[in-house]
């Protein structure tokens, strides 16, 4: 799919990776882009194109408004995302694994369900940002994990059901992106300006499945060669 003339729906558009994909999108052709945000306030851009909406997507209420008033979408990029930093048994936070299984999983599959229709009629995308921890657990972040492994499955499920309407529906599987989500997690991680290239260069590919930086392209041939030994030297961090 190509990006001039798609009119596109970016969750967590407020920043980080959601807010430098508006301005790529912007830069890139696109009709239309509705910046989703938790606060209107949230989009501080003079493009006529940029449409700001309030959402939170585990809200169904909202999310179905968001919907409607927005039928002409053709590109569905679901980046709100939640990493409460937690491991599974040992968590200081008790209720941090459903607040990461609300947001990761279940406000995903929400915005998927409400946004099919449209993109069912003009044949769209839809880009799930997920993590490469969807694919390996990292101890200190397993609740984060089990949640995008989660969202994987079910990423892959909704591509089976909407490959008969010519919807593509791709997983991008980053390692850490430098942003506010990201503060606590040591370096190398992923300039944001790279990973929003990498995001559109994965829509104009025709892989369904993309592994975004070092990190996770390490990873990835590591699950391939030996999935247990990864699993061993994971345990160590």
């Amino acid at each position: 799919m190509q990006v001039e003339g798609c009119v596109a729906f970016v969750t967590g558009a407020d920043r980080g990776l959601g807010a430098g994909l508006v301005e790529a999108l912007l830069k890139r052709g696109a009709r239309k882009v509705y910046a989703g945000v938790k606060e209107l306030g949230g989009v501080a851009d003079g493009d006529p194109r940029v449409v700001p909406v309030e959402i939170d997507i585990t809200n169904i209420g909202q999310v179905a408004r968001a919907a409607s008033n927005a039928r002409d979408t053709t590109l569905l990029v679901n980046n709100a995302g939640l990493n409460r930093t937690q491991p599974v048994l040992e968590a200081n936070d008790a209720e941090a694994a459903r607040a990461e299984m609300e947001v990761n999983y279940f406000g995903t599959l929400n915005m998927m369900r409400a946004f099919s229709p449209a993109l069912k009629s003009d044949g769209g995308a839809i880009i799930n940002i997920l993590s490469i921890l969807a694919r390996v657990a990292l101890p200190s972040m397993a609740s984060l994990s089990a949640s995008k492994a989660a969202a994987l499955r079910m990423t892959e499920g909704a591509r089976a059901e909407l490959a008969p309407h010519r919807v593509r529906v791709v997983s991008v599987l980053p390692g850490p992106i430098d942003t506010e989500m990201s503060r606590n997690v040591p370096p190398p991680k992923i300039p944001v300006g790279e990973a929003v290239d990498a995001v559109l260069a994965a829509l104009e590919g025709d892989a369904d499945e993309v592994y975004m930086g070092t990190m996770a392209q390490e990873i990835a041939r590591g699950l391939a060669a030996d999935r247990q030994a990864l699993h061993a030297r994971l345990l160590t961090l």
